[in-house]
């Protein structure tokens, strides 16, 4: 069971699914913003290949100890899956958010100086004017 969050910017869906370790041994391929949980213990299950993007490995972490902790009652149950699923798709929502990007952040810092030094030089002008006009009386 799994659930997901698709942006329509990015195409990424985030999203864990709880299941039964492979019986196979067949691996499902990795996905960069799919978890695989184990359905007992709430561990992160093997797959296949080395996903780039994604999870971020202290989301991964989160993830998992929520997991771990929400399976110590013996297994995941679907209130537990959901509230797994819910918490990969806020982070995907993290992910798409634009406020949470550093050029957002380093753009908005530079308009804010931009701005003050705009401002600061329009004070110093009307001073400046103020000065050389002098009193009037």
């Amino acid at each position: 069971m799994g659930a997901m969050v698709t942006d329509s910017a990015t195409k990424l869906s985030y999203q864990v699914m709880v299941t039964e370790p492979a019986a196979s041994g067949r691996l499902p391929d990795c996905k960069p913003t799919l978890l695989l949980l184990d359905q007992s213990t709430g561990a992160e299950l093997p797959c296949s290949g080395t996903p780039e993007g994604g999870f971020t490995t202290a989301e991964r972490e989160e993830i998992l100890k929520l997991a771990t902790t929400m399976a110590a009652d013996d297994r995941l149950d679907t209130v537990d899956q959901f509230k797994l699923s819910e918490l990969a798709a806020e982070i995907g929502r993290r992910h798409d958010d634009p406020t949470n990007s550093a050029a957002t952040w380093a753009f908005g810092i530079v308009g804010t100086l931009g701005g003050a030094a705009f401002l600061t030089g329009i004070a110093l002008r009307i001073v400046a004017n103020a000065r050389r006009t002098g009193p009037r009386g």
